[in-house]
C-alpha cells in the first residue's frame, strides 16, 4: 500500500515539474516584451515606401504609356523613349498596392466613378483608392494594373493610343490591358570572374593572387642579328 502511494507521489510531482517547464517554455517562445511588428509595419506604411522608375509599353498600341497633363485628357498610350512624359514612377504601398505617377509633373494615373481613366494630383476624399492598384502577371509575362476597390476595373488603351473604359467589353478587347514594364534603373549585373583561367594568375605566400604579364614578343627584326662575316684577305 505505501509503495503505490509513493509510486502515485512521484508521478504527480513529475506531472507538475514537466507543467511548469511548459509553461515557461510558452512564455519565452512569445518573443521580446519590446519588440514589437506593429512599429515596423509602420514604418513600411506610405507612399514612399518602395519606388522605382519605369516605361509601359502597351500590347494594342505598340507604343508607351505618358501622362501629360492633369484631367481626362492627360494620359494616353502614344509616348515614346524620347518623351519625358513616358517615364513613370511605380510606388508601392501598404496592402501589396502600387501607385503610378508621372516623373515630368507628379501626376497619378487614377479612375473616376464612371470607370474611365483621368490624372490626379491626388486621390480625391471621396474616392481615397481611386488612384491604387494590384500589379498582377499573365501567363504571357505580361502586367496588368486593376483597381484596388474594383478588381474588374484594369487599365487598358486602344489600338491608337486613346484610354479604354476600365470594365472589358468585349473578350478581344483584353490584350489592350497587357502591358510590358521595362525598368529605368535596372540593377546592374557584372561579369562573374572566370577562375578556370590559371594561366595569367599566381598566388603567393600570403594567399592574395598577383597577374602574371605575358612577356612580350620581341621583334624578330631585333632578335635575329645579320652577323656576316666578310672575307679575310690574304
Amino acid at each position: 500500500m505505501r509503495k503505490s502511494v509513493q509510486s502515485f507521489s512521484s508521478i504527480c510531482r513529475s506531472l507538475l515539474l514537466l507543467l511548469i517547464l511548459l509553461l515557461c517554455f510558452v512564455k519565452d517562445s512569445q518573443g521580446f516584451p519590446d519588440f514589437k511588428i506593429d512599429n515596423i509595419a509602420d514604418k513600411l506604411k506610405g507612399e514612399h515606401s518602395l519606388e522605382k522608375r519605369a516605361v509601359l509599353w502597351n500590347f494594342c498600341s505598340q507604343k508607351l504609356v505618358q501622362i501629360t497633363k492633369p484631367g481626362s485628357r492627360g494620359v494616353n498610350a502614344r509616348g515614346s523613349r524620347n518623351s519625358e512624359f513616358s517615364n513613370l514612377t511605380i510606388i508601392s504601398i501598404d496592402g501589396g498596392f502600387i501607385r503610378i505617377r508621372g516623373m515630368a509633373n507628379k501626376l497619378y494615373l487614377c479612375f473616376n466613378k464612371k470607370g474611365k481613366l483621368r490624372t490626379r494630383f491626388q486621390p480625391p476624399k471621396s474616392l481615397p483608392h481611386s488612384c491604387d492598384f494590384s500589379q498582377n502577371l499573365t501567363g504571357d509575362g505580361y502586367h496588368t494594373f486593376k483597381l484596388r476597390d474594383k478588381p474588374e476595373w484594369s487599365i487598358g488603351f486602344k489600338k491608337r493610343g486613346k484610354k479604354l473604359p476600365g470594365f472589358i467589353r468585349k473578350p478581344s478587347q483584353e490584350p489592350c490591358h497587357h502591358f510590358s514594364l521595362d525598368l529605368l534603373n535596372p540593377t546592374p549585373i557584372t561579369i562573374p570572374f572566370d577562375f578556370n583561367k590559371k594561366k595569367n594568375y599566381l598566388f603567393n605566400n600570403s594567399g592574395k593572387f598577383r597577374i602574371r604579364h605575358k612577356k612580350r614578343k620581341k621583334k624578330s627584326a631585333q632578335r635575329k642579328r645579320k652577323t656576316k662575316k666578310e672575307p679575310k684577305d690574304t
